[in-house]
This record gives C-alpha cells, sequence and structure tokens, in this order.
C-alpha cells in the first residue's frame, strides 16, 4: 500500500466519523425540550425575581458557579422561548466542534504547510468528534440537558478556544492586538473557573505545568503565565467564598477526604482509562496519523514549539491533567457522575493526540515500509466500535425507532396543556410513553412537594403539577 492511499484512509475514517456522530445529534436538536431537572428551576427563578436577583440567589444560596449560572438564567425559558431548547443541542455540538477544529488549526501551525492545514485540521477534528462520540458516557448531559452543558462542556469548548487564544497571543508581535489578546485571554480564565470545580483545576493545574516547564526547561519566568494563574485564584476565590457552595457541599455525601480522594481516583482511571483503546479505534487510527503525518506533513523539519515539551514531562501532565477531572468529585462527594466523565474522555482523547503527535518522528520508520494489515485492522476495528457503540445505539435508535418523535410530540402536548390552562390547586398531567435516553433526563413525580414539581408548576403560574399514572399521553386532563 502507498502512503497516499494511507492518508486516503485516514481521510475517509475522519469524514465517516464525523457524519457518523455529528448528523444524529443536529437531528436529534429539533426534538430536544428543557428538562424538569433544573431547568424550570433556574428559570422560574429568574422570572420570578429578575435575572440580577436570581444570580445573587443562587449565589448566596446554593453554588459558587458564577457563570454557568449566568447561562442557565438566560435560558430560552426565561424569556418565554420554549422552542429554544429545539437550538440547544445542535448549536454546543457545533460549538464544540468549531472549537476543537480551531485549537488543532493553532497547534499545527509549523508542522503542516500551509496549504494543507485546513484539510488535515478537519481530519484530525472529525477523527477526535467521532471517537469522543464512540464512548461519550452521556449524550444528555454532554450537549442537551442545559444544566449540565454549562458546568462541563461549555468550559471545555471554552478551553479549547482559550488554547488557541493563548497560542496566538504567543506568536503576535507587540502591540495593540498583542495586549488585547492577552485581556481577552484572562476574560477566558475568569469565564472558564466560573463553571465550575472540575475545570477550575483543570486549568489551574495546566497553568502550573506551563509555568514549572518554562521555569525548569527554559529558565524562564513566564509572567504571562503567572498572571493568567493569578486570575485564576482569584475567580476560585470567588466560587468558594460563596455562601451558597458552602451550602451546596454540606448538602451532598460526606467527603472531603484528600487522600481517599486520590485513591479512588486512581483506582477509577485504572479501571476504565485502558478500556477507551479497546472499545475505540484509537490505536490504529493514531499510527495511521504517525505515517501520514510523518511522510507528507512533518517533512523531517522541527516540531513546533508546542509539541518540543519533553515526553515524560508531557505524558506525566497527561496523566495529572486527567485526574484533575475526577479528583474534584471523589474529594467532594465520594460519587463520579457520567457528566464530569465526559470531561474526564475529552482531556484523554487531546492529551493522547499530543503526546502521538510530539512523538510524530517516531513512526519514520513504519511509514518507510507501511503495514499491509493496517487498513484491515482499522476497518475491522472500526466497524466493531460503531457496532457496539452505546452512544450510537442510542441517538440512532432514539430517531430511527420514532422515540424522540413521539417524546416531542407528547412534551409539546404538556407544554400546551400548562400554557392554556388556567391556574387551579391541581393540575394532573400524563406520563410519558417513551423516554429517549438521548433526551431524557428527569420528569415530574407523582408527588407534588418534589423539587421538580414545584418548579415546574410556579413556572406555569399552577399551584401544583403531578403525573397521574390513570391519564394516557398525549392528550393530558384536568
Amino acid at each position: 500500500m502507498t502512503h497516499p492511499l494511507l492518508a486516503r484512509l485516514l481521510s475517509l475514517s475522519a469524514y465517516g466519523f464525523f457524519a457518523i456522530a455529528f448528523v444524529p445529534l443536529l437531528a436529534l436538536s429539533y426534538f430536544n425540550h428543557p428538562s424538569a431537572a433544573d431547568d424550570y428551576c433556574f428559570a422560574d427563578t429568574a422570572v420570578r425575581y429578575g435575572f440580577w436577583q436570581a444570580q445573587k440567589y443562587y449565589y448566596d444560596g446554593w453554588t459558587g458557579r458564577y457563570f454557568s449560572n449566568f447561562l442557565v438564567h438566560g435560558s430560552p425559558l426565561v424569556w418565554g422561548w420554549y422552542a429554544g431548547y429545539k437550538f440547544i443541542p445542535g448549536l454546543m455540538a457545533t460549538a464544540f466542534v468549531w472549537a476543537t477544529y480551531l485549537f488543532i488549526v493553532e497547534s499545527l501551525r509549523g508542522l503542516v504547510p500551509a496549504s494543507s492545514i485546513r484539510r488535515v485540521s478537519f481530519i484530525l477534528t472529525g477523527t477526535l468528534f467521532g471517537v469522543y462520540i464512540l464512548q461519550l458516557p452521556s449524550i444528555v448531559e454532554a450537549f442537551v440537558w442545559m444544566a449540565s452543558i454549562t458546568v462541563y462542556t461549555v468550559p471545555t469548548a471554552l478551553m479549547l478556544y482559550w488554547g488557541v487564544v493563548l497560542l496566538r497571543w504567543y506568536q503576535q508581535p507587540p502591540g495593540t492586538l498583542r495586549m488585547l489578546t492577552g485581556r481577552w485571554a484572562g476574560v477566558l480564565v475568569f469565564l472558564i473557573v466560573g463553571c465550575g470545580e472540575t475545570h477550575m483545576l483543570l486549568l489551574i493545574s495546566l497553568l502550573l505545568s506551563i509555568i514549572v516547564y518554562r521555569l525548569a526547561f527554559q529558565r524562564l519566568a513566564d509572567w504571562r503565565m503567572i498572571g493568567l494563574l493569578g486570575i485564576a485564584f482569584v475567580s476560585a476565590w470567588l466560587v468558594f467564598r460563596a455562601p451558597g457552595n458552602a451550602i451546596r457541599m454540606n448538602g451532598g455525601a460526606a467527603g472531603g477526604d484528600l487522600m481517599n480522594g486520590l485513591l479512588l481516583s486512581g483506582k477509577w482511571l485504572v479501571r476504565n482509562v485502558p478500556g477507551w483503546f479497546v472499545k475505540t479505534p484509537l490505536i490504529p487510527l493514531s499510527i495511521l496519523w504517525g505515517i501520514a503525518g510523518n511522510t507528507y506533513l512533518y517533512r523531517g523539519g522541527r516540531l513546533a514549539a508546542i509539541f518540543q515539551v519533553p515526553f515524560w514531562y508531557a505524558a506525566l501532565v497527561v496523566a495529572g491533567l486527567i485526574l484533575a477531572t475526577v479528583l474534584p468529585s471523589f474529594y467532594a462527594t465520594q460519587v463520579l457522575t457520567l457528566r464530569a466523565i465526559n470531561v474526564t474522555y475529552a482531556v484523554f482523547l487531546f492529551g493522547w493526540f499530543y503526546l502521538i503527535t510530539s512523538q510524530i518522528r517516531l513512526f519514520s520508520s513504519v511509514a518507510r515500509v507501511p503495514p499491509s494489515i493496517l487498513p484491515t485492522l482499522t476497518g475491522l476495528w472500526l466497524f466493531m466500535s460503531l457496532a457496539n457503540s452505546q452512544p450510537l445505539k442510542q441517538l440512532y435508535g432514539d430517531l430511527l425507532r420514532g422515540k424522540a418523535a413521539t417524546y416531542d410530540r407528547e412534551m409539546t402536548a404538556r407544554h400546551q396543556y400548562l400554557v392554556d390552562s388556567k391556574p387551579a390547586d391541581t393540575l394532573r398531567v400524563a406520563p410519558l410513553t417513551v423516554y429517549p435516553a438521548s433526551l431524557f433526563l428527569e420528569d415530574v413525580r407523582t408527588d407534588p412537594t418534589h423539587w421538580w414539581n414545584r418548579c415546574q408548576s410556579g413556572y406555569y403560574h399552577h399551584k401544583t403539577i403531578i403525573v397521574d399514572t390513570t391519564l394516557r399521553a398525549p392528550a393530558p386532563h384536568l
């Protein structure tokens, strides 16, 4: 097999991956609705007390996540735009892909010829996004449920974009543009930390690793990074000093044991990370990238500065960043949620991409005589990964079996019923007949005092809303 055919195989895998993973997310976006879990609570608070007062209410009474609070209290429900939720999964998936693409473009400057950098970056973006969706722990918590998106997916995309801004900042000549770029990098740090503790620790760990590298290996005090670290610490202080943060932490499971948190984190990573190499075609695709990158992209020149970090240090940093995504959960509550694992998996994939690219010259010997079995192995591994991917089964199953359409019809009928009904002591709604895993998270309960019921009845200006199991969807009754 010739080298161009290997490159073509990588291209086809990327385009196919991207289409298989991205298209159903766009299609499912049409069927999305706000979740009973938190979405109505944030909206009811903002509508009842006002947008800015709602920020203060949550900062003082529940959590210090000031930027994610800012986003959820400005949801489409707050503005009375119920159909706005149909755009959220598609927009979030697009933002995530676009941030990934920009990050790869910027990180490959100097490694890939200018004439092909966009094509190569799209190939790598499609590959990474496809592998990400293959084993994504929770589709609904990554792209559908707004309360989770703002705490986990939004800051993940922002961190990728922040990486783009940093790389441009270091390449710009002195002047107004570089000054503004540096200010924007500081603003992004403030926003990312304000989304939640997971990305707070992740960002601070990354900044510290860069500062230590510059000091230990380049004998240079990087005042830009030190300044950003200072902003990160001040932002973290704003999160932790929030009265609501203490209330929220005290309401969770017993935690606060750092050593036990580290032990639980290490055990979880040892049990789960190796499986990601087996359940996805990451290994053969990495070999394809190494060969194609070495023979056509690297061309024997010097790697870009970002990839010249000693391998042992880079591997240690990647491992530390992965640990940083699971430690906050195990430290605080001793429970790791699927939405937190979404971030862990993303950091793992981008860290792996970085390590492979930094060692791309090691594939030079393989590139001279490409193994003939590689295309077959890649195809078989890819087929098995697709066939056994639970997230893809959920996505396509909900679409093709009509679950998403039924869910959309029943939720639309319920919403219209709640809007049209006059205020009453008790409104009874029929239970849903389907629960599409890629769209559904929580529903109101039969208990009128449950938090979800109270939030939704408050938003629609009714005293009580309950699920009545004797009713049939999609036509609720009084």
